[in-house]
Parts: C-alpha cells; structure tokens; sequence
C-alpha cells in the first residue's frame, strides 16, 4: 500500500509514505519428556513497517512491532515486564504498556533512521541494522547487532543506535564505517570494512574497537565447485594492557549446496573462541550473543536440509549441537503457504541431553504461526 501526500510547490518534494507490515498469531506448547507436563503460551504480534521518501537523497524508515503475551510464562514470571523495559541501546525506544497476571503488552521500535544517498555515498543515522555477516548461524564478523538464530519469530532481526556509512568504490567493492552510540567509550563500537571481490570470492576485512577489545578480522563468500563456501574469522585483544584475560578468536565456516532435486543441504562449525559462563544455557540461547562468544560452549555445528514438497510446502529439518558438551537441538519443520500473503508454519525445538535439560522443565516446545502480511 502507498500513500501519496503531496506539498506545496516551494517545498520542491513530494513525500511519499510507504507502508507495510504483518499480523502473526504464533502458539507455543512446551511439554515435558514424560508427556506429563503441558504448558501453552500465546503471542499476538503486529509490525508496522515506514518509509518516508522526502527527496531523491533522503529517506526515513521508522518500525515497530507490538506483541501481546499470555499463557505460562506470563503468570509464572515475576518481574518479566523488566526484560521487555530493558532497551539495551542508548535511546530508550521499548515500552510496556499493559502488565498483569495474565497479560503483556510491549511495543519496541527497532528501525527509526534518516538515510542520505549521493552517487556512491550512503550515510544512515539512527536505529539501524548493521549486517557484517556472511554465515547463517554464527557471525564473528556482525560486530554491531548478533541475533539469536533459536529465535525464529525475529525475521528482521535487532537494530542498533549508530551512525553508518558506506562509500561503493565500484560494483563489487566498498569501503564502510559505523559508530554503535553509547554512554562511554566502553559502551560503543567503532569498527571500518573494507569490501571486495578477487578470483569470484567477496572478501571483507574488518577492524576497530568493540566495547573494550581490539578486533581485526576476515570474512569470505564464494564456491568450491558447485557448492558454496563462506566464513568469518575475528580476533579480540582486550585494550586494557593489566586486564587478566587473554586475546582470543572466534571463527566459523560453511558449506551449502543444492542438489539436482531441489534438496538444499547446508553445514555449519564454529570455533567460540571467547567461550565464558553466561549463567542458564536454555536462557542464553535465545539472547543476541556478542560477537566475541557466539554460543554457549566452545564448539558448535549446524546441520540442515529442507525440500520443497510442492511449490506452496516446504519441509526441513535441522540440528544444532556441540563437541564438547553432549547436547543437541532438533529443529524440524513444516511451511506452507495458504495465500499470496497467509502463511502457516509448524516448528518444533526440541533439547535433549542434560547441558540444557537440567535448566527446563519441558524441553520440548512445538510452535505454530500464522502469518497474514500486508
């Protein structure tokens, strides 16, 4: 849908809304190993998505998304309406506007920026995403906003307070920069990027500070034979020179390819590096880790596979675990497209082995969505 609003002549532009969005109706059942336990929790999300075009230079997106929770974890969860008050970037953009026994409801804005285009020169400023990564799972080199690949119903992913810019120096090659905002220097990221293609790979080379560590790193993106090759190494040396830990580098890499029936297999390892105790494992996984200790353990993989059963069906199955801890997560699921714009997806996360079992009750959780985009 697009409005048109337009100024009058001296104003020289006209402004031009854009708007789109979502409403998703997402079920969670969690239930125990014993089949003895059940537990339902509901979350009613909307997002509304802007774009103002003002000029030919200049642009602003705002976006924010509400959602309703009720169920289990609602009634169960002292002190819960803090975690969705707690906006972990400089402005405060997070709410809670309803708070019971029974009920949350939360609006955040997570895109409200001013963009600037002139020929090869882009600048942003405000909320933004900064995406720096080339692997699917794991990211070293995503210095300014890492997400949380077990949190499915995040498409967008977090932004971040920054101000970026990104000078293209010709198709395949970009110089970038961007300053994550903070209340201190320890509190901000200041990182640049060179972009690049050389022998049919995209390379890019980072470095800057990053809270209280130095980091230089690479990433990769390209084939060996038909199948696709990509990965990210970072290293981080704390710039305090008495500081007790020691400099350590985070790396991944993956593998991806797509067979003659329209199966797409892909693999996925990681090096943590910065591995450290963050507290409940089951609790961290679906927090946006930092890009100096991306996992709960030291080792992770990725496997999955996923194949259209029709044009409209898709199924696929993963599996997320580690070396040396005995877990794993399966994630199966199921998608299909009702409409051009109604989706419905069943997607279960189930933990096994007793790293992750020990901190839950019911490590099996089956989710079901309904999507309806506009």
């Amino acid at each position: 849908m697009i409005l048109s609003v337009p100024f009058s002549s001296h104003a020289q532009f006209n402004d031009i809304l854009e708007i789109s969005g979502y409403v998703k109706e997402l079920g969670q059942l969690s239930i125990d190993n014993g089949f003895s336990t059940f537990r339902y929790d509901n979350i009613l999300h909307h997002r509304l998505e802007t774009e103002w075009s003002f000029t030919s230079n200049f642009e602003l997106n705002a976006d924010i998304r509400t959602r309703l929770l009720t169920g289990y974890t609602v009634r169960n969860s002292p002190g819960l309406d803090g975690l969705y008050e707690n906006d972990p970037d400089l402005v405060d953009l997070w709410w809670v506007w309803a708070d019971s026994d029974e009920l949350l409801l939360h609006s955040q804005i997570d895109r409200m920026h001013l963009s600037y285009f002139n020929g090869p020169l882009e600048i942003y400023a405000g909320r933004q995403r900064i995406n720096w990564g080339k692997t699917y799972v794991w990211n070293p080199n995503d210095l300014f906003n890492n997400y949380a690949f077990l949190d499915f119903d995040y498409e967008e992913r977090p932004g971040v307070d920054a101000v970026s810019m990104i000078y293209n120096l010709d198709f395949a090659s970009s110089i970038e920069t961007a300053v994550k905002l903070g209340d201190s220097f320890e509190e901000m990221v200041i990182a640049g990027m060179y972009r690049t293609n050389w022998k049919q790979y995209d390379l890019q080379f980072i470095g800057g500070h990053y809270f209280d560590k130095l980091t230089v790193g690479i990433g990769w993106a390209g084939y060996i034979k038909d199948a696709g090759f990509k990965g990210e190494v970072s290293y981080f040396h704390p710039e305090d020179n008495g500081s007790e830990s020691k400099g350590n580098i985070t790396t991944t890499v993956g593998l991806d390819y797509m067979f003659s029936n329209s199966l797409y297999a892909q693999a996925e390892l990681l090096y943590n590096g910065g591995n450290r105790g963050r507290g409940s494992p089951v609790f961290e996984l679906l927090q946006p880790p930092s890009a100096d200790n991306l996992f709960i353990t030291e080792t992770g993989y990725f496997l999955n596979a996923s194949y259209p059963l029709t044009p409209l069906t898709s199924i696929t199955g993963g599996v997320l675990g580690s070396f040396d801890e005995e877990f794993v997560i399966l994630i199966p699921q199921i998608s299909h497209s009702l409409t051009n714009n109604i989706d419905f997806l069943v997607l279960a996360q189930l933990l096994k082995g007793s790293f992750l079992t020990e901190f839950i009750d019911t490590p099996n959780v089956f989710y079901f969505r309904l999507k309806w985009s506009y």
